[in-house]
């Protein structure tokens, strides 16, 4: 998002929570609300504190720690930064002697590596980091036309986790030169859950709701006294209402969407959603809703399921990785997790 754009920040304070909104609950609360908004990580963070009033300071000081921590974090995961931590290291990684010599991370990121890799194992790599020279090709390739097999084969041996070896104690390994790494669609998720265990050490009995734009939101406890936030999802195609309404309390949700991203390349619809196995476009639309424990589990997952769609088969994986998913389509088609409504009190919205 460019910075000088007041149109667009206005339109994402309108889209609070990811294209989603907070519906109250009856009965008085004996906190008060403490909130603040800017733009960060190329779109909209936004927090909302519900506290006792003699926390209403911490609450402020938390805030005021929050907005410097977002923007050294940026620092650290944008590859839109050419300074950034995340980009030193994808210059590294150009070159095979890294095959060698390996790298260093700072522990911020080998903590989003091991979270990153732990959602490209339970995926079955639809998830990966890794996918940014496939991205490059789509983008970079002659204009109007799709890459060839041939061209996407060549590409295919710089994309694959499994070349990263993460050895511990902030080390690097790989098995292959010319990767580029890609925490686009993680790191959101990887800063709320670092700004969540601060708040639990000020703020523990704190009602919270943190989010970034559309794509990454973490509640935490019950803002009246109730069974956690209720948040309405909204689905990124204005022709369609309401994607489900959510109770959700100290867990983690994501959204990931390809709609209004699908065009025609050479007669055939692609979006921008590629598929890091085959280095595919995907021209599905698919929209995709992931609960979990942690925000940059939710957010990884998320991402994955739009590149598998509403495939019955990824449920399996879905339940077995301990996350609940809500994945339909353009089509009609849709699947959902056994526990979407039972376990979570997550609910379909009416029509």
């Amino acid at each position: 998002m460019n910075p000088n754009s007041k149109i667009r920040c206005a339109a994402l304070l309108l889209l609070f929570v990811f294209g989603c909104k907070t519906l109250p609950a009856p009965g008085a609360s004996e906190r008060i609300a403490i909130s603040d908004g800017w733009l960060a990580m190329g779109t909209f963070f936004e927090a909302d504190l519900r506290v006792r009033p003699d926390e209403a300071g911490l609450a402020r000081n938390w805030l005021e720690w929050a907005r410097v921590e977002i923007a050294r974090l940026e620092k650290i995961y944008s590859r839109h930064d050419p300074d950034s931590e995340i980009s030193a290291l994808n210059r590294k990684l150009a070159h095979d002697e890294v095959v060698r010599t390996g790298a260093r991370l700072d522990p911020e990121l080998e903590s989003i590596f091991f979270s990153a890799i732990e959602v490209w194992e339970g995926s079955g790599g639809a998830f990966d980091i890794t996918v940014g020279p496939f991205v490059d090709v789509w983008n970079d390739d002659v204009p109007g036309k799709s890459p060839s097999v041939e061209r996407l084969r060549q590409v295919k041996r710089h994309v694959g986790s499994e070349a990263l070896l993460m050895p511990g104690e902030g080390n690097l390994g790989l098995t292959t030169g010319g990767m580029r790494i890609d925490l686009d669609g993680i790191s959101k998720g990887a800063v709320l859950d670092h700004l969540r265990e601060r708040l639990e050490t000020d703020l523990p009995g704190a009602a919270v709701l943190l989010s970034f734009g559309q794509s990454s939101v973490l509640a935490l406890g019950d803002p009246e006294g109730g069974d956690g936030w209720k948040l309405v999802v909204r689905s990124r195609d204005p022709s369609n209402r309401d994607l489900a309404i959510v109770r959700l309390r100290n867990r983690a949700l994501s959204v990931s969407s390809s709609v209004g991203s699908v065009g025609i390349i050479a007669g055939e619809r692609v979006s921008h959603i590629i598929d890091p196995r085959t280095g595919s476009a995907r021209a599905e639309t698919v929209e995709a809703i992931v609960v979990a424990d942690r925000a940059a589990i939710a957010d990884g997952w998320s991402t994955a399921l739009v590149v598998t769609g509403a495939t019955p088969a990824v449920l399996g994986l879905v339940e077995e990785a301990g996350v609940e998913a809500n994945v339909s389509e353009s089509s009609g088609r849709s699947v959902m997790s056994r526990g979407w409504r039972n376990e979570l009190s997550v609910f379909p919205a009416h029509r």
